[in-house]
């Protein structure tokens, strides 16, 4: 007889409150032990709530926990890494940035102990770790000049450095390249082979098929589906987060074959632009294309962007607004010639944090309502409301903090934004990061339909089956120069790949 696995952590009729709002509803199931877990649900279903407390950061109202048949007595960051073993690397990784990678992966338990530490046990200590882990990461780097990717890393060193036994990895390959994710699940596969306990929460349905073991789904705070990987299929389990079939999404491409290509005026011509990270730029979007932007983190594609809005410094070339020159760019000069940008940073470059969801949505639209130095209050809070029932905006009340919202709300909310000035064309930068599938397709339709209007739309994204399902043409960029520019209908992932490489320079009338 096999031996039946052992359990990491046991779930039990667990519930979490906030005010009225219920984000967990008796919540029970069973994490096993040396396997990877995939935890799954929309944008508010409270997969959040769940990681924060079985990381400690906070307690439940109802039910409890136990970890390894240890029961958690107090719901604390120190205590759960500490006595039960649980860690968790977050969406916003919390790193010393001007202190070296051992000190980080070994801040508070350094040899010496903190007042008088020994840098050169700490030092050796580091090394061991990362030989173990097989990361060829300098334990005398800066974590400030890091990548994202190797930060990650560092986080999960550092965890590992606390004898971690369960490992939460939230979203973690939301703003990683393909190689930077490869590079992550191979250190997920050797944890894994050492007994490591995984919990790993995505939106991406390949990622979680090719590494969990297990999957467990929640939806409106409870908890409605557990399988063995081998017994669901990516439908069901999408069906199982959305409470319904979700109709199989056309491609931008399906949806317009046989229709030949705008020869109108283009609502948006970029011409040698150069600034921080990209040089001699040159592209046009058609009144009601959609173009899609790819390459890879350094490629300067994000910096193009930023430039054709203002909000960086141009170096040179030229920028045309259906046809007419568009000179001295600054985010309040694009706002009155109706360029609109949605950052792929929501919380740190677009949500206003303070406000509610009907002020982030008609912030734009507070000068065209202004009479004599008074907002007509009525007026600005209807078309808000109109808008968030446009784009689907999941929320109590428009007067709801927008910070209250799940991260796909929030990102309709940003777009509806910009739809409130009727914009001629649309820059938006990962336009779908963190956004669960049902909002996802959402956002799409929202986008076609823009289209349909005549916006020209230029998207960025390092999602490349994304690109390939929502653009027209795609343009890319590698170390900072356009080097090819595809018809998305014959375009493959690898070619777009081998292009963003800088292994084939294909340069062609954009």
């Amino acid at each position: 007889m096999s031996t039946p696995p052992s359990l990491a952590i046991r779930v039990e009729h667990l519930s979490r409150s906030f005010g009225p709002v219920r984000a967990l509803e008796d919540v029970s199931f069973d994490i096993t032990a040396g396997e990877v877990t995939a935890l799954l649900g929309e944008n508010g279903a409270g997969k959040s709530t769940l990681l924060k407390i079985l990381a400690g950061l906070q307690p439940p109202s109802e039910g409890g926990v136990t970890v390894f048949g240890d029961t958690v007595t107090a719901f604390e960051p120190s205590t759960m890494l500490g006595r039960h073993g649980v860690a968790i690397v977050p969406q916003e990784l919390a790193l010393l940035p001007d202190r070296s990678v051992a000190e980080n992966i070994l801040s508070g338990i350094e040899p010496g102990g903190r007042a008088f530490p020994s840098r050169r046990q700490m030092r050796a200590r580091a090394v061991a770790l990362l030989a173990e882990l097989k990361l060829d990461i300098d334990p005398d780097a800066s974590v400030r000049g890091l990548d994202l990717a190797t930060q990650q890393l560092v986080v999960v060193a550092r965890s590992i450095a606390r004898n971690c036994r369960v490992l939460i990895l939230d979203e973690p390959t939301s703003v990683l390249t393909p190689a930077e994710s490869e590079r992550l699940f191979e250190l997920m596969g050797r944890l894994k082979a050492q007994g490591t306990t995984l919990i790993y929460v995505s939106h991406r349905m390949p990622e979680v098929f090719q590494l969990a073991d297990r999957i467990e789904v929640l939806r409106d705070g409870r908890h409605v589906g557990s399988w063995r990987r081998d017994e669901v299929t990516p439908e069901q389990a999408v069906a199982a987060m959305v409470g319904r079939e979700l109709d199989r999404f056309s491609s931008r491409a399906e949806q317009r074959a046989g229709t030949p290509r705008s020869a109108a005026t283009p609502a948006l011509r970029v011409a040698d632009l150069s600034g921080p990270r990209h040089e001699s730029v040159t592209f046009n979007v058609a009144p009601g294309e959609i173009v899609g932007v790819a390459g890879l983190p350094d490629s300067g594609r994000v910096e193009m962007l930023q430039n054709v809005f203002g909000a960086i410094r141009s170096r040179g070339g030229t920028v045309e607004l259906g046809g007419a020159a568009y000179t001295a760019r600054t985010p309040i000069a694009s706002v009155e010639h109706r360029l609109g940008y949605v950052p792929g940073e929501r919380r740190a470059q677009g949500l206003l944090t303070t406000m509610t969801v009907a002020e982030n949505i008609g912030v734009l639209t507070v000068k065209a309502l202004t009479r004599v130095g008074l907002v007509r209050r009525g007026e600005f809070t209807g078309r808000a409301r109109e808008l968030a029932t446009r784009l689907r905006v999941k929320t109590a009340s428009s007067d709801t903090p927008i910070v209250n919202l799940s991260g796909g709300n929030q990102q309709k909310a940003m777009i509806a934004r910009w739809i409130s000035i009727d914009p001629r064309a649309l820059l938006l930068d990962e336009p779908t990061r963190g956004v669960d599938v049902g909002a996802k397709a959402e956002i799409y339709e929202q986008l076609f339909a823009l289209a349909e209007t005549g916006v020209g739309i230029l998207c960025s994204s390092s999602d490349l089956p994304e690109l390939l399902t929502i653009t027209d043409r795609i343009v890319v960029m590698a170390q900072g120069r356009v080097v090819d520019v595809v018809d998305t209908r014959t375009a493959t992932e690898e070619s777009i790949m081998t292009a963003a490489t800088g292994a084939v320079d294909h340069t062609s009338a954009a």
